[in-house]
């Protein structure tokens, strides 16, 4: 009884709680969009669509919460919190009407967390209300000539093909001998250098240096030995037209390897693991030409060296989706490298030296490098080193060349020293380049991102006078210039 009497009491209670209505809002602004609000306004907005690198606008209507002034200003702006900058462009905030402003000229320049604010300002003081919106890229999209251009840089790996000026490329014999040559110290003059001090594996065969360092400074770039079969010419200089060739000039360079011919002949000859390793290579004993044993081992020095190949990047993956239209694929390549990628088609023109499977021509370019190896010397580049290939025993048309037709040996017979190739040097692979810092010549730009910016601001006035016409300053933004990078570095094997 006592229990019913209680509830009695409280059913009025209960009946005036269900029948009281809803609570008035503090204030409605006079347009539906996104809300927020401070403590004494709410503010709704409205958005034109946004785009990554596209101006947008924004429509806006606030109200006072009871008690509060009417808001008098506006100001809008917009930052990305986790990079701590915001908008290259101020809004411009236009009145249209009683609590009512439209702000025009923002811009988000790159995709990711942005987050506007919309400081109102009212009886003194101001109200600072922000919202937080992510911001998709834009999708990047190709031209048929763009696709085209990208289909060219593939398919990877390419087919290898023996090489004729060499009997004893492909040879498992022959690879495993040059292998353990390329990790002998006694080749050099010294005993202490290798070919692995320069070439060091675990850094993609490249030593990480400005300038190499043998028994002495160089004044040249440690280029890798990664893809090295498929060049036409070698060295920064293309002083060597065969990689056999190329592989005997460090060991009688004084700065490097500071061996002769007949140090390296009698090595092979008194030590018997190696005796051995030339007789199974070549099938026979070694000879009493000591220039022949020498070539020998530079054969046997680039057979091991043609097996390091390069493998599958990110951007091969993408490259074979977009030959077969596996959409699903190419979603997996990341958008700041599509953009990249974009630029080096498009805008970049970066195919004109870099281009095919190993995004390079295997040619020589002036790229607006100083030429100066130290104070007081020049480097040449390309001239001193057509004079040097002409001056040489070792070259195609000498009688080292294991082609009978000597049909490797046509550039070499055709190539002519010209005023023009001063200064210049050879365009490398792009493939593997994330591994191959520093870079250029003389190693001077020390980031990738370095290199790309170099190209923007290029310097058309460090151009030598008979130099490159297709050379001109890119511009690039910042946005644009990591873009570039992000797609570089896709270029490396995983």
């Amino acid at each position: 009884m006592e229990k019913r009497r209680a509830a009695l009491r409280l059913l009025p209670v209960l009946l005036g709680l269900a029948l009281a209505p809803a609570a008035a809002p503090a204030c409605e602004p006079a347009l539906n969009g996104t809300r927020v609000e401070s403590s004494r306004f709410v503010l709704s907005y409205q958005s034109t669509p946004i785009e990554v690198g596209k101006h947008f606008a924004l429509d806006i209507a606030a109200c006072s919460k009871p008690g509060a002034p009417e808001p008098e200003s506006l100001k809008v702006d917009a930052q990305m919190p986790e990079h701590r900058h915001g908008m290259n462009y101020a809004a411009k905030v236009t009145k249209t009407g009683p609590q009512r402003w439209r702000a025009e000229g923002l811009l988000f320049h790159m995709p990711g967390r942005w987050e506007l604010s919309f400081e109102l300002r009212a009886g003194g003081t101001s109200d600072v209300m922000r919202n937080s919106l992510v911001v998709a890229s834009a999708p990047v999209r190709f031209t048929e000539e763009e696709k085209r251009s990208i289909l060219s840089h593939g398919p990877w790996p390419p087919k290898l093909v023996p090489d004729p000026s060499n009997r004893v490329s492909g040879n498992p014999e022959a690879i495993a001998f040059g292998e353990r040559l390329f990790f002998e110290p006694r080749l050099s003059g010294t005993g202490s250098v290798l070919c692995a001090t320069c070439h060091v594996p675990y850094r993609g065969f490249h030593d990480g240096r400005a300038r190499g360092f043998g028994l002495e400074d160089v004044d040249r770039n440690t280029q890798s030995v990664v893809d090295a079969r498929f060049n036409r010419w070698f060295g920064w200089d293309g002083a060597n037209d065969s990689l056999w060739a190329q592989s005997i000039r460090p060991l009688l360079d004084p700065r490097e390897m500071r061996s002769n011919a007949t140090t390296v002949s009698r090595f092979i000859r008194n030590n018997p693991p190696f005796r051995t390793g030339y007789e199974r290579a070549f099938g026979k004993k070694p000879p009493e030409d000591d220039e022949e044993v020498l070539v020998d081992v530079g054969k046997a020095l680039a057979a091991f060296q043609e097996t390091l190949v390069s493998g599958r990047t990110a951007f091969d993956d993408y490259r074979d989706a977009l030959e077969s239209n596996d959409v699903r694929e190419m979603q997996k390549y990341p958008e700041d490298a599509k953009r990249g990628l974009k630029i080096f088609v498009g805008k970049g023109n970066c195919g004109l030296c870099h281009f095919g499977p190993r995004f390079t021509n295997g040619e020589f370019a002036d790229t607006g490098i100083a030429f100066f190896a130290r104070k007081g010397v020049v480097d040449p580049g390309r001239q001193g080193g057509i004079k040097k290939l002409r001056s040489s025993g070792l070259t195609l048309l000498g009688r080292f060349n294991d082609d009978p037709a000597q049909a490797t040996a046509l550039a070499t017979l055709y190539v002519e020293a010209q005023h023009r190739n001063f200064g210049e040097f050879r365009v490398p692979t792009l493939r593997n380049v994330a591994r191959t810092a520093p870079y250029m010549h003389d190693g001077s730009l020390a980031t990738l991102r370095d290199v790309v910016r170099h190209y923007s601001e290029l310097d058309e006035e460090r151009l030598h006078g008979d130099g490159e016409k297709i050379l001109k300053p890119l511009h690039l933004s910042e946005d644009e210039v990591s873009d570039l990078v992000a797609f570089l570095e896709s270029l490396s094997a995983r």
